[in-house]
């Protein structure tokens, strides 16, 4: 497939960007966030408003024999019924939790090939801050033989080779290790998500979210003009911050995972819970029904308020179609308000609750941008 990124415009206060990218005859607009799909899962977004890009994982494919051979007869479009870009992760990061390293990227390859997504990920194998240095550098071997292999076998598929590393000159060193396979116009960046959801102080970070800010900045400096996509932090908050660094791409399954926790997300606010119970924190409150109740989602619109908190609490299907919604939205408000200049304020308003405020403080410090 032909692939092309253009970068059009980028913020003068932060390092965020608005481009497009073209595979094949599909294109989307930048930065942009790719939903999280299973085999069997339900609700399916598209089907009750336009969503331009899903993500789909290998791993579950592979774990479901009937949908696998009907992906590789029919596509992965036709199988969903989608006409948007497809991403499908190579499922590194499941297959190493089922402790299964030796699937071979020969499989992977066949089933990228026959399933005919815009983007392939290369067989990687996430890095873990709680693992040995050793083990961590077996992973990231590993995940270079793969790299080598696919780059080498490949037919027509757009693959996206995938960084990792734990400190800054280990992951200089992983951009040199891509750099001599290939001159990649895209790059993804992955092992960063227990950094940001389990921060304990390990390997030597004094300060995972400031690693992360550093680590960002020197894969966008290695690969300026590359289409840049980091796994796994795309929730409302995170991808504020992860935008405003000048990550092009990010991905997210946590609009189902809240759902399935019992909560909805509401936009500058986060997790809330529809009702109260002795086990349940962060119960929406009387200012935050005020935000529920302006809600155009399928799942609330034309709704009473008095609806919408029944339903919601009471419906899976509501809940993630509800959630679904608002991660779009997010990145849509984002995408507008980046054009017109007024992004720096945006993402401080957005991350006033949050600890990525922070992080984005000492991004816009060490930028030099105090305005």
């Amino acid at each position: 497939m032909d692939m092309q990124f253009k970068v059009q415009y980028v913020d003068e206060h932060t390092s965020a960007r608005k481009g497009t990218l073209k595979i094949s005859h599909r294109t989307i607009d930048t930065p942009i966030l790719w939903i999280g799909h299973q085999i069997g899962g339900i609700p399916k977004p598209w089907e009750s408003f336009p969503l331009k890009t899903l993500i789909m994982n290998a791993c579950d494919i592979i774990d479901h024999p009937k949908a696998y051979r009907s992906i590789s007869r029919k596509g992965i479009h036709k199988f969903l019924n989608f006409d948007g870009m497809v991403m499908i992760d190579s499922g590194g990061f499941l297959f190493q939790k089922k402790n299964r390293l030796d699937v071979a990227p020969s499989d992977i390859l066949d089933l990228y090939h026959m399933a005919k997504p815009e983007l392939c990920v290369v067989l990687d194998h996430p890095l873990d801050p709680f693992q040995s240095q050793h083990k961590n550098y077996y992973r990231w071997k590993k995940t270079i033989e793969n790299t080598i292999y696919m780059y080498n076998n490949n037919g027509n598929s757009v693959l996206l080779p995938v960084l990792h590393g734990y400190t800054l000159r280990k992951l200089r060193n992983a951009c040199k290790k891509i750099k001599e396979i290939d001159e990649p116009g895209l790059i993804g960046l992955g092992s960063l998500v227990p950094l940001v959801f389990r921060r304990e102080r390990t390997y030597n970070f004094n300060n995972s979210l400031h690693f992360i800010v550093d680590a960002i900045k020197l894969v966008r400096n290695e690969f300026p003009n590359a289409f840049l996509h980091v796994f796994g932090i795309g929730s409302t908050s995170s991808m504020h911050l992860m935008y405003s660094l000048g990550v092009d791409s990010l991905d997210s399954i946590g609009w189902r995972l809240k759902a399935a926790y019992g909560t909805i997300q509401l936009p500058g606010i986060g997790d809330r819970y529809l009702k109260k119970h002795p086990n349940r924190r962060r119960v929406i409150n009387r200012k935050e029904m005020e935000i529920l109740s302006k809600c155009e989602c399928p799942a609330c619109k034309n709704k009473s308020i008095k609806e919408q908190i029944e339903i919601l609490d009471n419906s899976f299907r509501a809940r993630a179609l509800h959630n679904s919604w608002v991660f779009m939205k997010e990145q849509e408000t984002f995408k507008q308000l980046l054009v017109e200049g007024k992004i720096r304020l945006f993402v401080e308003n957005r991350l006033k609750n949050s600890p990525f405020l922070k992080a984005f403080h000492y991004f816009t410090n060490k930028r030099g941008d105090t305005n």
